[in-house]
């Protein structure tokens, strides 16, 4: 992505990310596609970066809408062998056009678990940071909190009176806990945006 992409431009992209060639080539001609497909989502073993692959249902194979049956259109395409057909003097296949909603429905829905999922995950391991890193504060600073006290105002009191080390330590423990809470609420006005 370029980097002053518009907000449109990206939402584009993202929506075209793992378009076959098929399903461009089409798409630039004007003509509406849908190919089903499925995302096989791992973690490479040693990086654990996590790797996307979009694999379709029917390879080689995509629906295409023809309210006008331009036939000879979809045919010009490169990237298009030849259409199915029963037989060779029979014209193209139709499907049921609620057959096809309900594929794309599907698609759709399963996409939409995957990023629930995600974020679910994503928020688990930020609230799991979190704990972590105030049980760290926690440990470092003096006793003797008042329970009504916040954990972060008792490091802001008691962070002159520790020594240099401990000092260095506290600040870099709160300082990841405002990056993790910067980044929560950059999320919640993004989610509201």
């Amino acid at each position: 992505m370029a980097a002053n992409a518009t907000f449109k431009q990206e939402a584009e992209w993202e929506r075209r990310k793992g378009e076959s060639i098929l399903e461009r080539q089409l798409r630039q001609e004007g003509i509406d596609v849908f190919m089903p497909s499925y995302w096989i989502r791992t973690k490479h073993h040693r990086t654990n970066k996590l790797i996307e692959r979009r694999q379709p249902f029917l390879v080689g194979y995509a629906f295409v809408h023809l309210p006008r049956l331009e036939f000879e259109r979809v045919r010009a395409v490169d990237a298009v062998m030849c259409m199915l057909a029963p037989t060779r003097t029979a014209g193209p296949v139709r499907f049921p056009e609620n057959m096809i909603a309900q594929f794309m429905m599907d698609e759709f829905e399963a996409d939409q678990a995957h990023k629930l999922q995600e974020w679910s995950d994503m928020e688990r391991q930020r609230f799991n940071k979190q704990n972590h890193l105030r049980g760290q504060l926690k440990k470092v600073l003096p006793k003797g909190r008042n329970p009504k006290t916040s954990l972060r105002e008792h490091a802001d009191m008691a962070i002159d009176r520790l020594s240099e080390v401990v000092r260095a330590r506290v600040l870099a423990i709160t300082a990841q806990l405002d990056a993790l809470e910067a980044a929560e609420t950059l999320d919640q006005i993004e989610k509201v945006a």
